[in-house]
Parts: structure tokens; C-alpha cells; sequence
């Protein structure tokens, strides 16, 4: 069972116990210490689906207070080993409790790496574009992997989803310009390679990125799903990455290569199969968000988002349409 440990610091008032306030929740432990006349802290044990809760009650209680700070942290293990002491008699709609961390950790693990404009991002994306090229160009697959499992595309194609499910406006704007300019990266290094280098059309890596399919776009709504579900639910993110990269960065670098050669339309197949992946992860990362009940605290912020959400799932809906019939076109002539 994942546990989380939450350290609470909040007025010291004789009304005030966490204890009462937590009376209905199922916590493992809580200890409450006075730091001083006017400062308390408590440290409360429970089981991760049950932080968002426990947010809200403690949000509510404290948070128009100056001294109110909540910390979450993810517990390796507990000694005694808590038991699982669920009643039976719980109603049906506690039953389906959503198996997924707080908000609050989603969106730290989803924003972190670009919350600043990191150079390590700047750099892997450079890396892993470079290491494509010469996979993609020597048509040696074991190479395409490594560069897909250093390429940091996950996190900006999941704080966009974020945003949206979220409707923050800043998120969204941030995950847009660090996923334009990691593209823009992925498509300059191919085009370098594509000038300096002979390139082959039909050789197999290339052509299989200017073949399109409608396999691919199962593959990108696979990759968006269970990118979202890995966040949501704490998991590790590396192998998900992984199969996001395959939908997005060699098609980039393909297309890229291809301009630099003077072959537009194998370079147009390459990015029509790039835009169809990018909107079918974004589209599923914003139906399992809210699937996942990933929505704001605020009740006239959950109405916005909600809103936001049906404008977003309909316009990706409508682009992928508008993509599918381009593909046909393409195929056609």
C-alpha cells in the first residue's frame, strides 16, 4: 500500500485538533507537537489516495492563515506495517475510490522539469535528436531506442494535457513554447544532418515514417494513456517515455533529414504522421486526466476547467479529422 506523510503547520489555537478534524478519514497515525504559543505541527500517516482529502479538510481549515504550510512526502515504508482495516460496510462510491496521488504531487512531477527553462532539457533534446539521426540513417533500430529513452518528451506533452484538464493558462503557455522549441530542435539537427549527409528516401527507417498507417495513431493514443495513468498514479515515467518518444521524436528528425535533402514531399508524410501522434497523446492525456478526476480544488475553477476540458477533447477531435483526411489526400497522390 503507498503511503504519504504529510507535516502540518498551523495556528495553535485550543479549537484547533487535527485529530477532530481528520475524525472521518481512515489515517493510519497522527502526531501533533506545540512548537511554540502560537505555531503547531502535525505529522499525519495515510494512504496515498486518500491526500487529496485530506488537502481539502486541512486547506479548509487553515489555509487564510499566515503560518499554514502543508508539506507532502512519499513514504518508502512503515514500521509497524499499517493494516489494511477496511470496512466492509463502506458504500458503493467509496468502493470506486480513484487509485491516484494528489493533485499537488501530480502536478510537481509534471511541472518540475519545466518550470525553468532547464538546459538539461535543452541538452538531451539535442542529444537524443543527434543519436536519432544516425539510428534513422544507418537504419539501426537498438539506436533509435537510445535515443528515444534519453529524449525528455514525456513531461511537456503531459503538462500541456495538465493544463488543459487544469485550465492553467500559464501551464499551458509554458508546455507549448518548451514542446515547440524541443521540436524545433529535433527538426534543425535533422535538417543539418540532411545537408551534410546522402540521404535514402526508401531506406527502411525513413520510409516506414513517410508510410502512414493508422497503426501509428493507436500507438500515440497507447502512449498519451498510459503516460497520464503513470503520473497520476506515482509510477515510474521511463519506459512510458520511451513509447511517447517513439510517436514523436523520430518522425521529427525523419522530416528534418528529408528537407535538408530537397525531398518536401516525403518531409510533409513525416511531419502529417508527427501532428497526428502529438494531438492523439495530447487527446488521450486530456481524457484519462479527467477520467482520473484531476480537476481544480475551487468549485467555480473545477466549472471553468470542466468547460475547458470538452473545448479541448472536441478541437483535438476535429484536428485529428482534419489530419486523418490529409493523410488520405497524401496517400492518394
Amino acid at each position: 500500500m503507498a503511503l504519504r506523510l504529510l507535516e502540518c503547520y498551523y495556528p495553535n489555537k485550543k479549537n484547533q485538533n487535527i485529530k477532530t478534524l481528520l475524525k472521518d478519514i481512515d489515517v493510519i497515525d497522527v502526531k501533533q507537537d506545540e512548537i511554540s504559543d502560537k505555531l503547531m505541527q502535525s505529522k499525519i500517516l495515510i494512504p496515498a489516495d486518500k491526500t487529496d482529502t485530506v488537502i481539502e479538510i486541512l486547506d479548509k481549515a487553515f489555509s487564510k492563515s499566515k503560518d499554514y504550510r502543508l508539506i507532502i512526502l512519499p513514504v518508502e515504508a512503515a514500521v509497524p506495517r499499517p493494516e489494511n482495516n477496511e470496512k466492509k460496510e463502506r458504500k458503493k462510491s467509496e468502493d470506486k475510490k480513484q487509485e491516484r496521488i494528489s493533485i499537488e504531487e501530480i502536478y510537481e512531477d509534471v511541472c518540475g522539469e519545466i518550470s525553468t527553462f532547464s538546459k538539461s532539457f535543452f541538452a538531451l533534446s539535442i542529444l537524443a535528436s543527434i543519436v536519432a539521426a544516425i539510428g534513422i540513417l544507418y537504419n539501426n533500430v537498438a539506436v533509435i531506442i537510445g535515443s528515444m529513452v534519453i529524449a525528455p518528451l514525456l513531461n511537456p506533452s503531459m503538462a500541456l494535457s495538465l493544463g488543459i484538464t487544469l485550465a492553467d493558462t500559464k501551464l499551458i503557455k509554458k508546455a507549448i513554447l518548451i514542446s515547440f522549441l524541443g521540436f524545433s530542435l529535433a527538426v534543425l539537427i535533422g535538417f543539418i544532418f540532411g545537408l551534410l549527409l546522402i540521404i535514402d528516401p526508401s531506406s527502411p527507417e525513413i520510409a516506414s515514417r513517410t508510410d502512414l498507417s493508422l497503426m501509428y495513431v493507436i500507438l500515440a493514443f497507447s502512449g498519451g494513456i498510459a503516460g497520464s495513468l503513470s503520473i497520476t498514479r506515482g509510477l515510474s515515467e521511463a519506459l512510458v517515455g520511451v513509447m511517447v518518444a517513439v510517436a514523436l521524436l523520430p518522425p521529427l528528425v525523419t522530416s528534418g533529414l528529408l528537407l535538408g535533402s530537397n525531398y518536401i514531399t516525403y518531409a510533409i508524410g513525416a511531419l502529417l504522421l508527427f501532428f497526428v501522434n502529438f494531438v492523439c497523446i495530447n487527446l488521450a492525456g486530456v481524457l484519462t486526466f479527467a477520467v482520473q478526476g484531476v480537476n481544480p480544488r475551487k468549485w467555480w475553477e473545477k466549472k471553468k476547467a470542466k468547460k475547458t476540458v470538452w473545448k479541448a477533447i472536441l478541437s483535438w477531435i476535429f484536428l485529428l479529422c482534419i489530419l486523418l483526411i490529409m493523410i488520405v489526400i497524401y496517400q492518394y497522390f
